[in-house]
């Protein structure tokens, strides 16, 4: 039976990082002669011990990032995006460490220059390295090498849900050798491998990789039977339990005080680097959006004011981050005697100016939302905010509903760009899709929204 040795992988790994570290301040130095046409070497008379150690240190603070961003342990069933997330983690960490010794030891720009390119460089050089790792582990677990072999213990309602992901998903590597349990059970299409009685003896001579213990409602007094065996028979064991049929979000353990602690729904944004990274990105990408599309935000006040009696910007109350309200910016799109009017708006609404509905169309509209972004009562990404009427509304009617609010809400969202947006569409469907955004944040996942906007405001059919 094969079992998956991380720790030799971990040591690829390792072996990798360090030439790709190696080479990137390689290129680095030559980017550097040729752009500024200054050998940096020379210019200082840098012994060959001095030229040998800096591409070797900053090789060994690249593995301590990597370590501390996660990325020396099994992606096997995790998605490639999430160890993309990991990798520039990593590459900012160093990236900041660099800097800053280069302030503390008062060094020329152009050092600066060379660990922006090292970054880039070490960066895209690992993430290609792990892409082609991927597509090679795959190929060689679907030709049936490679594969972790695992036995579960008990049946309950999330067994067949299980053993589809398992079958329908190959490239994973995975193989489950049969289930022990009271009885058998003919859905399943395992082999039975017999009561719990069996299971010490089947783990003394078989050892697979890993087991799942899946007990109904009536095995649960089997429990601490099974984990005494396991780590009796030094088994790894996971526990999937009954009650994880009827949640559909994603459950997490974590710790208080030694204490296990199982919560119901995981937001990576409370975490303080989470909501740090988010909030640099929400204002760099602010500011330059203002800075370019100044001209036309300028533009769009003046036809505003020549065309229609009232004001440029239309103030409205919604409800944010924790349920607290606040005041949202808009360029006005309908007449001023509508403004107070709360119901939803529709395509072609009637109450639009002319101007109005061209703005809208474009989601010009929503420009002075970004001063908003800037004063920190929206982001750029996450769920649309709502009028409190409407939240009151919802909260009763719409299950689920208040769970966006768990984040700040944003110009654009992972339900806008996937075409729900507007009063026409399902609030449940926009409703399952912020949650979604809320529990899988990151940001790659921002950024992958940002540009599907940009794609949506032209060729979006519910633009409104």
């Amino acid at each position: 039976m094969i079992r998956q040795n991380q720790n030799k992988l971990n040591a690829v790994h390792i072996i990798m990082d360090v030439l790709i570290s190696c080479i990137g301040c390689i290129i680095s130095y030559f980017m550097m002669i040729w752009m500024f046409e200054v050998d940096l070497l020379t210019e200082f008379d840098y012994s060959l011990r001095v030229i040998l150690t800096v591409p070797l240190g900053i090789a060994f603070l690249q593995v301590i990032c990597n370590r501390a961003c996660d990325l020396y342990r099994s992606y096997r069933s995790t998605a490639f995006m999430f160890e993309v997330t990991n990798i520039l983690k990593s590459g900012l960490a160093v990236f900041a460490v660099l800097i800053l010794l280069v302030i503390a030891l008062s060094r020329l720009y152009q050092y600066q220059i060379a660990i922006m390119f090292y970054f880039f460089a070490s960066s895209i050089a690992s993430m290609l390295y792990r892409f082609l790792l991927r597509r090679f582990l795959r190929y060689v677990r679907r030709k049936g090498y490679n594969k972790k072999y695992i036995v579960l213990l008990g049946v309950n309602n999330c067994t067949e849900r299980f053993i589809r992901k398992i079958k329908s998903s190959p490239t994973l590597g995975y193989e489950i050798t049969g289930y022990f349990d009271t009885a058998p059970h003919s859905k399943l299409g395992l082999p039975y491998l017999g009561s719990f009685k069996k299971v010490s003896d089947f783990l003394g001579k078989v050892h697979p990789d890993e087991a799942l213990i899946m007990l109904s409602d009536k095995s649960q007094p089997y429990m601490e039977h099974l984990i005494a065996i396991c780590d009796n028979r030094g088994i790894k064991f996971s526990i999937i339990p009954n009650m994880f049929s009827s949640f559909s979000s994603r459950i997490y353990i974590s710790s208080f005080d030694g204490i296990p602690v199982m919560s119901m729904r995981k937001v990576p944004l409370d975490r303080t680097h989470n909501k740090l990274l988010k909030r640099i990105l929400d204002i760099v990408v602010s500011l330059i959006m203002l800075i370019v599309l100044s001209p036309i935000m300028l533009v769009t006040a003046v036809i505003i004011k020549l065309t229609s009696p009232g004001k440029i910007i239309f103030r409205q109350q919604r409800v944010g981050m924790n349920q607290k309200p606040f005041t949202m910016y808009k360029f006005r799109s309908m007449r001023e005697e509508t403004e107070n009017d709360i119901s939803g708006t529709e395509k072609n609404d009637s109450r639009c100016t002319k101007f109005g509905l061209f703005i809208r169309k474009f989601s010009i509209d929503e420009l002075p939302q970004l001063f908003n972004v800037l004063k920190g009562n929206m982001s750029l990404v996450g769920p649309r905010p709502e009028i409190p009427y409407y939240v009151k509304e919802y909260r009763k009617s719409v299950p689920l509903y208040m769970v966006k609010h768990y984040v700040k809400p944003g110009i654009t969202g992972w339900a806008q760009v996937n075409d729900l947006r507007g009063n026409d569409t399902s609030i449940e469907e926009r409703i399952k899709l912020d949650i979604y955004y809320i529990e899988h944040w990151s940001v790659a996942f921002d950024i992958k929204i940002l540009f599907k906007t940009v794609t949506k405001v032209f060729f979006s059919k519910n633009a409104r």
